[in-house]
């Protein structure tokens, strides 16, 4: 399930030898200043005519990254004969923490930015100390929230400086497939054998070969780079020097009363692996598993306090220890009853979201919490949860009511005070009303939540089953009479609802997402009500006319955002194995698999626009999937093709067909139009052949000029249009088309 002005990137050019070869390295030992016309570093983004912002820069020996910068530079290399998998290191102080989900900033790229097959992140989500980010990687994900992207599991301080090493494997058959992460690397034994590195096996990967390779960085958090080198083995870029941990967060300090529980982090960076030891008042702890846990982690909870000491920290890697300053924690024994220091809050939430109250006492210890709760028009309060902060997810209408939480301790107990919590049926909006938000934000890239994750309630038709790859979520696209949009329903647990039948009025309730310029909803299935089907055998919406060449040359313009989501048919398409004509030559579609396919407008010529027609044939656990495309010939030429537009990424558009219907390899037959009038309407009716689509046609005069009143319409076992402002003055005459 997503760039933003300021892109630096490192281009690495050419074919990688079969033997280790550092391709490219600069401990860049330049003047603090602009990087951009010196001769190594050159601007690729942004692209001719646009001048350069002259902000790619250098401060002490580091590339500096940061959000406002307009400028992406790269630095050529020609030396890479072979090798399919490449190998990059580099140093990174991050002066800022990202946004929780973060962006890329690292990427290994395929001969420029719209070709990019592994990313590398920064992001807060995941981590677990206060103030610290996380490093993650996928093959060409561009937000951390993207499905497959994998954290790697090591909190990050601000402002010390890690080391980090990436590689790529574009053929999956190296032993690192994918894109693969390790922070902190002491040799290649840390990269090859740790059980945290971090892989993503995209399907990307099959798709991409590294034969004009390249690592780019993009300013998309506020970081600074440094100590890059590119090869073939994990040798050519391992430069890192030994040295004694640097710990970044320090254990704080605090005041608290008898019985209390507290704790105390701490994140230090260091070559290889970073042991830890917890000291109180000099002394080694060691855990008891009860008031003493994590004596020798980067954590330690310290259970039922009752004296006053200093703690402290030592931080071990290969090359030396450092220890933290002490942190005085100072014990208040004057028992004291609870008192609230954060009371819970009300609120009002839509069906299917996630309710979240928060309390906090203190006072002698040690404090528990118990919730309690009212329904509307309920007798009375029921005890349901236990703990500081009480989470409900997927709201339903029924935990609409009155809360409030007891915490009690060594001195007594005190309630909070009552809350009211209301669960509401979100507004329903059209689809184009929530398109219009898409321009509103103009978020190009990556999934993005609209309105702050607020959710709506609309209503469409089922069109048709999107890209089903695992059984544990299922894509289905719905329209309404203003637009399209996927509805992405992340469980099965609420059954064959997730995927209603083709041609189903359906409701939906959930968060409004944009995946680049996709409008994607999202509901919760496991809560009644934001999945609900109206009605069946709902006429589909007319498709409209597929633009190949407006579409792939402008795919987040106003016509591709307009037409994404949404039915369309392309006419007279001519259709190759890949985007540079190679023939399909009698191929099948396969069974329980992907196929990508290359539309164009005419027989394919060296830089002509095409679309990518992308479809699955996964025999989806719901049964709700078709699986008629099974070794079916692959036409090279459809008279019509038929689905909804999915914005894969800013540039590559896909026109996604879920029926072997859709692809209609020659004109219908003849067919005969009935007319009858009823109350002075008239209708003109007609024999529809599935897969076509069909358009009236009229005029005043039988030599016209003729113009479209209806279509296209699609899929109908008859089709039907009513003539609803005759005039009985006038004479009007009609025609049928197909499409």
């Amino acid at each position: 399930m997503k760039k933003l002005a300021a892109l630096l990137t490192i281009a690495l050019l050419g074919t990688l030898s079969a033997r280790a070869t550092v391709l490219f390295q600069d401990f860049l030992n330049y003047p603090n200043g602009i990087i951009e016309t010196d001769g190594v570093w050159q601007v690729y983004s942004p692209a001719p005519p646009t001048l350069p912002s002259g902000d790619a820069a250098i401060s002490n020996k580091m590339i500096i990254l940061k959000t406002g910068d307009k400028d992406a530079v790269e630095a050529p290399y020609n030396n890479n004969t072979g090798s399919s998998i490449v190998y990059a290191s580099f140093s990174i102080v991050m002066t800022a923490l990202p946004s929780s989900n973060g962006s890329y900033f690292i990427e290994f790229q395929s001969t420029n930015d719209s070709a990019d097959v592994a990313h590398l992140f920064a992001a807060t989500k995941s981590s677990v100390i206060p103030g610290t980010y996380r490093l993650g990687i996928a093959n060409f994900a561009t937000s951390s929230a993207t499905t497959g992207v994998k954290l790697y599991p090591l909190d990050l301080a601000t402002n010390i400086a890690y080391d980090v090493v990436m590689s790529y494997d574009p053929t999956q058959t190296d032993p690192f497939p994918g894109a693969t992460l390790v922070v902190n690397p002491a040799s290649q034994t840390d990269f090859a054998n740790s059980p945290t590195y971090a892989t993503d096996n995209a399907g990307s990967a099959k798709q991409l070969a590294l034969t004009n390779s390249a690592l780019g960085l993009s300013p998309f958090e506020s970081a600074n780079i440094g100590n890059v080198s590119v090869g073939t083995a994990f040798s050519d870029v391992f430069t890192f020097t030994p040295a004694p941990p640097v710990i970044g967060i320090q254990p704080q300090g605090a005041s608290i009363y008898s019985g209390n529980n507290l704790t105390l982090y701490t994140a230090a960076s260091g070559l290889g692996p970073v042991t830890y030891q917890w000291y109180s008042n000099n002394v080694a702890l060691a855990d008891n598993g009860v008031t003493v846990i994590g004596s020798t982690a980067n954590i330690l909870q310290l259970n039922n306090l009752q004296l006053t000491a200093n703690y402290s920290v030592t931080a071990t890697d290969s090359a030396g220890s450092t220890p933290s300053a002490p942190a005085t924690i100072t014990i208040n024994n004057t028992l004291t009853a609870p008192f609230f220091t954060t009371q819970p809050k009300g609120v009002t939430n839509g069906l299917g979201s996630t309710i979240i109250l928060t309390s906090l006492a203190n006072g002698t210890g040690p404090l528990t919490y118990e919730w309690y709760f009212q329904g509307t028009n309920a007798p009375g309060y029921n005890p349901i949860a236990s703990g500081a902060t009480l989470t409900l997810g997927g709201a339903t209408y029924s935990q609409s009511g009155t809360y409030y939480v007891t915490a009690s301790g060594g001195d007594g107990s005190q309630n909070s005070s009552n809350v009211l919590v209301q669960v509401t049926t979100p507004p329903l909006v059209t689809i184009g009303f929530l398109h219009s938000l898409l321009k509103s934000n103009n978020v190009t890239a990556g999934t993005f939540n609209l309105s702050s994750g607020a959710s709506y309630t609309v209503q469409g038709v089922v069109t048709s089953i999107g890209a089903v790859e695992t059984a544990t979520y299922s894509e289905y696209f719905v329209q309404d009479a203003t637009g399209g949009a996927l509805a992405f329903v992340s469980s099965t647990s609420s059954g064959s609802t997730n995927v209603p039948p083709v041609g189903s009025l359906v409701q939906i309730v959930g968060v409004a997402q944009q995946y680049y310029g996709q409008l994607e909803l999202v509901p919760n299935p496991s809560v009644a009500g934001t999945i609900t089907i109206l009605s069946n055998n709902v006429p589909l919406p007319a498709p409209v006319l597929l633009n190949v060449g407006l579409l792939a040359t402008n795919t987040m313009g106003a016509y591709g955002l307009s037409v994404q989501g949404g039915l369309v048919t392309g006419t007279n398409l001519y259709l190759y194995a890949t985007g540079t004509g190679t023939p399909l030559a009698g191929a099948t579609f396969p069974t329980n698999a992907s196929q990508a396919l290359y539309a164009f407008a005419a027989p394919y010529s060296v830089g002509q626009p095409y679309v990518e027609v992308y479809l699955t044939t996964y025999t989806n656990a719901l049964n709700q999937l078709n699986t008629n495309f099974f070794g079916q010939l692959i036409p090279t030429n459809v008279y019509q093709l038929t689905g909804a537009i999915d914005l894969y990424s800013t540039n590559q558009p896909e026109l996604v067909p879920s029926r072997y219907q859709d692809f209609v390899v020659k004109p219908p037959a003849r067919f005969n139009v009935g007319i009858s009038s009823s109350n002075g309407v008239a209708t003109l009716t007609w024999p529809a052949s599935i897969g076509s689509t069909y358009s009236v046609y009229s005029s005043t005069n039988v030599s016209g000029p003729w113009t479209q009143t209806f279509g296209l319409s699609y899929y109908p076992s008859t089709g039907s249009y009513s003539v609803t402002n005759t005039n009985s003055a006038t004479s009007q005459f009609f025609f049928m088309s197909t499409p």
